[in-house]
């Protein structure tokens, strides 16, 4: 597979959010004024954001002659799917891990605007 290949970088990205997401709660830095402007919220949505874009360049590339927005669509939905899978295991960790309900409506919203900078994107 060669570096240039986005399922490559779709995959890596996808081990980069699990590493991240499933550390221990003690390794993950607190700052106060973190939870005052909602930064993890703000991570999610990035995270997934870029999981959505780099699966949709995977699905283009891998069939190039088929409907786009079905492509694009179905990149999102793996993306938000993603998220969703990663809330049930911090539920399931323990660890001082927790699923969160707003954390996937993050996943979600970042997925979406993955999705709609795609569609705007020729």
């Amino acid at each position: 597979m060669k570096w240039r290949s986005p399922v490559l970088w779709a995959v890596l990205w996808a081990l980069g959010i699990l590493v991240l997401t499933l550390m221990p709660a003690g390794d993950v830095p607190a700052w106060p004024w973190a939870e005052r402007v909602q930064l993890d919220k703000w991570v999610h949505a990035f995270l997934f954001g870029v999981q959505g874009v780099l699966l949709a360049a995977a699905f283009l590339q891998m069939r190039p002659g088929s409907h786009r927005i079905g492509l694009l669509v179905m990149a999102t939905v793996l993306a938000i799917a993603y998220g969703g899978a990663v809330e049930v295991l911090q539920s399931l960790m323990g660890d001082g891990r927790q699923g969160d309900v707003l954390d996937l409506l993050a996943d979600a919203a970042g997925a979406l605007l993955g999705l709609l900078w795609m569609v705007r994107r020729k």
